[in-house]
């Protein structure tokens, strides 16, 4: 296979096996199961889908391959999936091909080019995870890239109790987390393996290329063992992360789909330490936490403001009653027609839909959610909420039944009609 000698590398070396015997992580989940390889075509990934096609058969795996074309690269992105496409036809391996488009995601989340291209590529892989109903997705991360991580984690921000290099997942492996970026350069050459070298990863533009060109490099000449330092101080950190987490175990923190809410007593009635590290779990969840995100929320514990935009589309609130992180996207206006032959509108962002009985069946009705100036019995629709102190968020959220240009009914709030109910839908 030959594609762009100017950046292809070919290492050639002695033809004889490099053994990862008792280093490799998970063998035992890698054994009798169905794998989907995250295959960039780099120096890694190239490393570890050849490594599991060699062992395919003593360790019974039924091998694919997946490619994400993240679409910020135009010819040379184009140049890396021929190359995944060659190589998996020459292995015989399945490969699965999925375009995302990283630069509409920056703009529209206010998210590093970074974070988005790791968010959209995974929700890709798990695509293909459930397509083919595999048991895992195999990521070539190796003991390099932990290292890299946590030194990213300190200049950006991270707290001293999540400094460990990844999170477990239970459908994600890294075979590799043992092994170092040299041994498996080893394994390239020693098996004269072809690869596609990103030329954004020469580029000392984003933080984690800075840190593994500049930084790393300085701390190996001076200390040969920070490898093995570093490990033992993420373990320290996830251990005080499991201490923390039993500590607090009686949170009445409550997650759903896409918010997570936290009595407010509860939150401020905990040492400052603590509340960082609630706040701190509950964005995790959602979104990969800095520091300043963490700031900011405790801040607005005290200040005047109520709300805040964070990373991904979320937003935090401070409310009367609990600190809430929720997406954007549920507190979006609606607005619905209900027709004369309907007596049920969904509301799927609500999960719920309304109920129309009695005379209203054939009616004509709008459902939608408040807006300013909205008046109900002569009182204003805000006043009332207020007096009956219910959370902006959740006033955001309430249905509101509109017939003639007038309001007839009020989710929770008014419900003088008999002939309208809201209806949670089980998810």
């Amino acid at each position: 296979m030959k594609i762009n000698g100017k950046i292809m590398r070919r290492l050639v070396g002695e033809n004889q096996t490099i053994s990862f015997d008792g280093k490799i992580i998970d063998i035992d989940r890698l054994k009798n199961s169905k794998i989907v390889v995250a295959f960039s075509g780099g120096r890694d990934s190239v490393a570890l889908l050849h490594y599991l096609y060699r062992m395919r058969e003593s360790y019974n795996i039924k091998l694919y391959a997946c490619h994400v074309n993240h679409g910020i690269r135009g010819e040379m992105g184009d140049r890396d999936e021929d190359f995944c496409k060659s190589f998996c036809m020459e292995f015989k391996i399945p490969l699965f091909i999925k375009k995302i488009d990283v630069p509409s995601h920056v703009s529209r989340f206010n998210l590093s080019v970074e974070d988005a291209a790791r968010k959209l590529r995974y929700l890709a892989l798990f695509e293909v995870l459930q397509e083919l109903g595999a048991d895992y997705i195999a990521t070539a991360h190796h003991l390099d890239d932990i290292v890299e991580t946590f030194f990213v984690k300190v200049f950006t921000g991270g707290a001293i109790y999540n400094l460990k290099g990844f999170d477990r997942n239970d459908r994600v492996l890294r075979p590799f987390a043992n092994l170092e970026r040299m041994q498996i350069e080893e394994y390239i050459k020693h098996n004269k393996l072809e690869y596609v070298d990103d030329e954004t990863n020469f580029s000392s533009d984003y933080v984690r290329n800075w840190v593994r060109l500049k930084i790393i490099p300085e701390i190996r000449n001076y200390n040969r063992g920070y490898l093995n330092n570093i490990y033992s101080l993420q373990e320290q950190s996830s251990e005080l992360k499991n201490f923390l987490h039993n500590h607090l175990a009686d949170s009445p923190m409550k997650f759903d789909r896409s918010l997570a809410h936290l009595d407010k007593k509860y939150l401020l009635s905990k040492s400052l330490f603590e509340r960082r590290f609630l706040l701190a779990k509950m964005f995790e969840k959602f979104f990969r936490v800095e520091k300043k995100h963490i700031d900011n929320a405790m801040n607005l514990l005290v200040g005047k403001s109520k709300r805040i935009n964070m990373p991904d589309g979320f937003i935090f609130e401070v409310s009367m009653n609990k600190v809430i992180i929720f997406h954007r996207d549920l507190i979006e206006k609606f607005i619905f027609l209900k027709k004369e032959s309907d007596d049920i509108v969904f509301l799927p962002k609500l999960c719920k839909y309304i109920k129309f009985d009695g005379s209203l069946r054939d009616a004509v009705l709008i459902i939608r959610n408040r807006k300013d100036g909205d008046r109900v019995d002569g009182s204003k629709l805000k006043d009332i909420l207020i007096e009956k102190k219910i959370d902006k968020f959740d006033r955001d959220r309430l249905v509101v039944v509109e017939k003639d240009g007038k309001i007839i009914w009020v989710e929770n709030v008014w419900e003088v009609n008999e002939n309208i109910k809201a209806v949670d839908m089980e998810v």
